[in-house]
């Protein structure tokens, strides 16, 4: 779909390459001559499973253990990275902690806190620490992974948190241009084992493509947002889910 060598010399962070859609985004990346840097939280041996895999197509792969709600390891990771791998061109903001979907009525502080501290506050001072080393060397691209959650206002603390980031896209965005383009993605259900293979199945017959998202495609979203197809959009929210929202908004 792209040359081999479209991101070849350029380095990409994962975040949350460990798990779920994460280990297909880096593969992806590697594929297309990105060296890779990702991050786990709980799945050290896959973590460093994909780093090896990422190594086997001829690139650089690092993987550091990382918690979003750490930020101490927020601010820390962005120069590990530089360190390992001597740049960064590309960060993939993927990961986050389970959704919560409790109504409004019953939420607690801490789930709140856990929504907002991992999705939005996590993601917002890692996007600015990667900017900044960004804007002082090559520029580059940072790709924010929001979900369809942020358009549906019955989806409670996980909704509203995911909604923040596709908001704070934009202002990322007019902040470190033009050195930087910041570019949000908006998958619907994503076609991971983790999700009943009914519901995916159900999903899809429901979308005007008779489609969801699989991780693959997403990891190819993410190399057309960093490739130059891409050069002049920023701030930007990409909808990927087989147009169900045209159907049930």
């Amino acid at each position: 779909m792209f040359r081999k060598d479209l991101l070849r010399g350029r380095v990409a962070l994962v975040v949350g390459g460990s798990s779920e859609s994460g280990p297909a985004v880096c593969e992806v990346l590697a594929r297309y001559g990105a060296d890779v840097a990702l991050t786990y939280l709980r799945q050290e041996p896959k973590g460093k499973q994909v780093a090896e895999e990422c190594r086997q197509q001829g690139v650089k792969a690092s993987v550091f253990h990382f918690d979003l709600l750490a930020m101490n390891q927020v601010i820390n990771l962005v120069p590990k990275v530089v360190r390992d791998l001597g740049r960064l061109d590309i960060l993939v903001n993927l990961g986050g902690p389970p959704p919560v979907y409790a109504d409004f009525r019953e939420l607690d502080e801490a789930s709140y806190d856990l929504m907002m501290d991992g999705h939005v506050k996590g993601c917002f001072f890692l996007a600015r620490e990667a900017a900044s080393h960004m804007e002082k060397h090559d520029g580059g691209t940072i790709v924010n992974v929001s979900a369809t959650s942020s358009l549906k206002y019955s989806h409670s603390a996980f909704g509203l948190a995911k909604a923040c980031v596709n908001e704070m896209t934009r202002f990322l965005a007019y902040t470190f241009a033009p050195r930087v383009r910041i570019v949000n993605l908006i998958p619907g259900m994503i076609d991971i084992e983790e999700t009943d293979a009914e519901l995916r199945k159900t999903r899809a017959e429901q979308s005007p493509l008779k489609s969801i998202v699989t991780p693959e495609e997403l990891g190819l979203l993410v190399v057309g947002a960093a490739s130059p197809v891409f050069k002049n959009v920023t701030g930007e929210s990409i909808l990927a889910d087989g147009g169900f929202w045209l159907l049930h908004r």
